[in-house]
C-alpha cells in the first residue's frame, strides 16, 4: 500500500524542523538575549504576513472543483484573525518592541517566495500551505521556549502572560494541528486525470511539488536565521 502523500510530506518536513529545533533548543542558554529577541522579531514577520498569504491561497484555490480546499483555507484565515497583534503586544509587554526591527533581507525574500507559491497553481498552493502549516507547529514549539527564556531573563513571569497565551492558542488549543489535519484530507485527494464540468482537479504531483518547494524555501530562511545567531559553520565547536 502506497504511503499517503501527507505522510511523505510530513517526513520531509520533519527532517529539517527536527534539526533546527535541536540546534536552537540545545543551545538556548548560550544565546544572548538580543539574539533571542531578534529571532522572535523575524518570526513575527511570518505571523504578520500569514493571514495575507492564506488569503492569496484562498483566492487561488477557488479554481479547484473541490471547493472544500478553499473552505478549509478560509477557516484558517479566520482563525488567524487577531493573532499577529496579540503576538506584537505580548512581546511589547515583556520589553520587545517589534517596530524597532531592522529589515533582514532573507526574511523579505522568504515571504516573497512563499507568496509566489500561493498562486497561480491551486494544487501547488495547497501543497505549499500544507507544508507551512505543518512547520508552524514546530515553530511555535521553538518560540514558546524562546519567549519563555526572554521573559525569565528580563524578570517577567511567563505563566499568565499574553505571549505565553499566544503560543498556547496555537499548541495546546490545537489551532496549528487543526490547520494541518484539515488540509491533509485534500493533500491526499488525488484527482489527477479527472475531468470536471467546472473547476480543476487536485493533482498529486503538483501538491507534492508545492510542498517540497515550500520546505526548501523554509530551509533557506532558517539557514539564514541560524547563520545570523550562530555565525560559526555547522559542526564547529563554540
Amino acid at each position: 500500500m502506497t504511503e499517503r502523500l501527507s505522510v511523505q510530506i510530513d517526513a520531509r518536513n520533519d527532517q529539517f524542523t527536527s534539526a533546527v529545533k535541536s540546534r536552537i533548543l540545545d543551545s538556548l542558554s548560550d544565546l544572548g538575549t538580543e539574539s533571542l529577541e531578534w529571532l522572535v522579531m523575524e518570526h513575527y514577520q511570518f505571523s504578520f504576513a500569514n493571514k495575507g498569504l492564506l488569503q492569496t491561497a484562498v483566492e487561488c484555490t477557488r479554481q479547484l472543483a473541490e471547493q472544500g480546499v478553499t473552505v478549509e483555507l478560509q477557516r484558517n484565515v479566520d482563525e488567524e484573525d487577531g493573532h499577529a497583534p496579540m503576538y506584537k503586544q505580548g512581546m511589547l509587554n515583556v520589553g520587545t518592541d517589534m517596530d524597532t526591527r531592522v529589515e533582514f533581507a532573507p526574511t523579505t525574500k522568504f515571504l516573497a517566495d512563499v507568496e509566489a507559491l500561493c498562486a497561480p497553481n491551486p494544487s501547488r498552493a495547497l501543497g505549499a500551505l500544507y507544508a507551512t502549516e505543518t512547520a508552524a507547529i514546530f515553530e511555535h514549539e521553538v518560540f514558546f521556549e524562546l519567549c519563555r527564556e526572554v521573559c525569565e531573563r528580563r524578570g517577567f513571569p511567563y505563566e499568565g502572560s499574553l505571549i505565553k497565551r499566544f503560543h498556547d492558542i496555537h499548541l495546546e488549543d490545537g489551532v496549528e494541528q487543526g490547520h494541518k489535519d484539515g488540509l491533509a484530507a485534500f493533500v491526499d485527494l488525488d484527482q489527477t486525470g479527472t475531468e470536471f464540468a467546472e473547476g480543476l482537479p487536485v493533482e498529486a504531483a503538483q501538491v507534492r511539488q508545492g510542498a517540497l518547494d515550500a520546505i526548501e524555501v523554509m530551509e533557506v530562511w532558517w539557514d539564514a536565521l541560524l547563520g545570523k545567531v550562530f555565525p560559526q559553520p555547522a559542526g564547529t565547536a563554540a
